[in-house]
């Protein structure tokens, strides 16, 4: 009985020191703000978060997000945007707060396993202290990794207390967490395998056949979760963006990053949130190759000399990585730290277990402590200080081109930084340079029209924007070149562009607002206001929404309602002149005095033309 409460106390102190350790190594990101790196897609500029209703929840699950399907994921963001609205510190507050759950859950699954507190402290501490694991805990936008790791966690779990009581319920149980894991982020297809892996580290057999009515069925919903997790990203162009590479290269490369990930585990140094693709293969991938191949025959050998903790770790790792390897290409990097969120436990696992009960049967377990808090404290001071480049976009931003200056990925990620604090000299520099080193980067080419857009350099812009749809169809390269065409008086050519923009992006309330300017320039005005309409559904504090649907109702002589539209212009921003401009006219077409709302627009600073003022004024008298 005194060994059971000791075992008991032992964990309340433990996991008072896993709380205390992680607020610790992350207490300063809670004051980091948003970051321009998928933060204003998935948070800022994402209406679908801004309700908990139905029309909310059907779209997370029937929609796309910068190349992903993850509807719990958006849940998590709706939310918090409930609670704190555009806060940062609630957003990341939640990741913190799945970080410490997951620490938890973990040391509570290794004790399950392995029935060793120390291993399971020092395996959860490293674990939640690798500054591997800050892209993952501190960038908002990286939601789905921890959220998919605490249903992930706690699927493990529930398989560790099946082995103990195996109740069917509990089957049951870890089929909606392994759901819920695919949900939140799609790397969860790779649970059938874990669960075999904590098999083996359990039972180290077989016998346990129910185990195979949950992985069946997990696996036939990761397939399909796998399908629409690759729709998502062809249909965000993130796909095949590398075509050079032949197959045996992506087999080197796949290889290379394999090891490597294990590398930055072991000897967590020069970390980046993006590793670029080399610039050629050589005879580092070839070596990388055989390493990888020696990794995979250590695990057999584990297996047939029963070290089912190695055996089960590599297994375990392989399983969560693999799919993350580049064999079907996405995204502009080949390796990324966020995805040893989950992968690297197959790793730490047994880093720890092995030496530390090798020093506990040795009567050595001082050594082992002291050892593992020495390593503990290493690895939060590094993680306190990665930290660093999560509170400013220029630390975010300088880290990738310190690490990688010749990458194309970097440079134009400064460029885009300079871009959006308004500094387009420095802007375009980095630009220039990342279009030297890629030239079919289509998203610098998109950075690069931008910038000649807001210098007012209209032709060159237009060719930037050209030259990137070429290379690839960007959502946000027909979106501006809508808004260039329609400011530079288009709108037959504005209007195709905007109708491409809301295929992708269905909730973009300024393509709405194109096509319906676009359309009331064609003389097609119902339509037009329909296109507000939509535009205003999805943006409500825009008063030129107002404005321009209100100015469309005057045309086919809806005073009243253009009136309202007008009325919600002025209340929305009291100091736009033209909506008290366009409500004199509007006053005046229903037969109202339009002449203190023609003399407000006045001192707000609209020109009213004087012919028009005195004229209607007069004639009102």
């Amino acid at each position: 009985m005194n060994k059971i409460l000791l075992e008991d106390r032992n964990k309340w102190i433990h996991t008072g020191i896993l709380l205390m350790a992680v607020c610790i190594a992350y207490f300063k990101v809670l004051h980091a703000p948003f970051s321009t790196w998928d933060d204003n897609n998935y948070v800022l500029r994402n209406a679908d978060i801004h309700g908990l209703g139905w029309d909310n929840v059907s779209g997370w699950f029937s929609r796309f997000y910068v190349g992903n399907y993850h509807p719990l994921t958006m849940l998590s963001f709706a939310i918090d945007y409930t609670i704190g609205k555009q806060d940062p510190r609630i957003y990341h507050f939640t990741n913190l707060a799945l970080h410490v759950f997951n620490t938890i859950i973990l040391y509570l699954l290794v004790i399950k396993i392995q029935k060793n507190s120390i291993v399971a402290l020092f395996t959860s501490l490293f674990f939640a202290l690798h500054p591997s694991q800050s892209e993952s805990v501190s960038w908002i936008s990286e939601r789905k990794t921890v959220l998919c790791a605490f249903f992930y966690f706690l699927a493990l779990l529930q398989y560790a207390s099946y082995v103990a009581k195996p109740l069917p319920r509990k089957l049951f149980v870890i089929f909606l967490l392994g759901i819920a894991a695919m949900l939140s982020k799609a790397v969860a297809v790779a649970l059938p395998f874990s669960l075999i892996a904590m098999h083996i580290w359990m039972n180290e057999n077989f016998k346990i056949k129910k185990l195979w009515q949950v992985i069946i069925p997990l696996l036939l919903i990761g397939t399909v979760i796998g399908i629409v997790a690759i729709k998502a990203q062809s249909a965000g162009q993130f796909l095949n963006l590398h075509p050079k590479y032949n197959w045996w290269d992506i087999i080197l490369l796949a290889a290379y990053a394999y090891v490597q990930y294990i590398v930055h585990l072991i000897i967590p140094v020069h970390l980046s949130v993006m590793y670029p693709y080399p610039d050629s293969i050589g005879l580092i991938q070839y070596l990388n190759l055989l390493i990888a191949a020696g990794i995979i025959a250590l695990a057999t050998i584990a297996w047939r000399k029963h070290w089912y903790i190695l055996c089960a770790g590599i297994l375990f790792y392989t399983a969560n990585i693999v799919l993350l390897l580049q064999f079907v290409q996405f995204g502009d990097y080949l390796m990324a730290d966020r995805y040893l969120y989950i992968a690297g436990i197959g790793i730490v696992f047994p880093m720890v277990y092995y030496p530390v009960t090798w020093l506990q049967k040795a009567g050595k377990q001082i050594i082992a402590v002291a050892s593992c808090t020495c390593i503990t404290i290493i690895l939060s001071i590094a993680t306190f200080l990665r930290n660093d480049i999560w509170m400013s976009e220029l630390n975010f931003f300088n880290a990738i081109l310190d690490a990688f200056p010749n990458s194309a990925v970097a440079q134009y990620s400064v460029g885009a930084l300079y871009l959006t604090t308004g500094n387009f000299p420095e802007a375009e520099i980095h630009i220039n340079q990342a279009l030297i080193l890629d030239p079919r980067n289509y998203v610098a080419w998109y950075d690069k029209g931008i910038i000649c857009l807001r210098q007012g350099k209209v032709n060159e812009s237009l060719d930037a924007f050209n030259k990137c749809l070429a290379i690839n169809s960007y959502p946000d390269a027909y979106f501006s070149r809508a808004l260039l065409y329609m400011g530079t008086d288009r709108p037959a050519l504005a209007l195709p562009d905007a109708e491409k923009t809301l295929e992708t992006q269905p909730s973009n309330a300024r393509a709405w607002y194109i096509k319906a300017y676009c359309l009331e320039q064609q003389g097609n005005t119902g339509f037009a206001i329909e296109c507000y309409s939509k535009a205003i559904t999805y943006e409500n504090n825009e008063p030129l929404f107002y404005i321009r649907r209100g100015l469309s109702y005057t045309k086919i002589n809806q005073n009243q309602s253009a009136l309202d539209d007008l009325n919600k212009a002025i209340r929305l921003d009291p100091a736009n002149g033209e909506a008290w401009y366009d409500r004199g006219i509007t006053k005046f077409n229903s037969g109202q005095d339009p002449c203190n709302d023609f003399r407000t627009a006045i001192v707000k600073g609209y020109k009213v033309p004087a012919e028009v003022s005195e004229k209607l004024c007069n004639q009102n008298k």
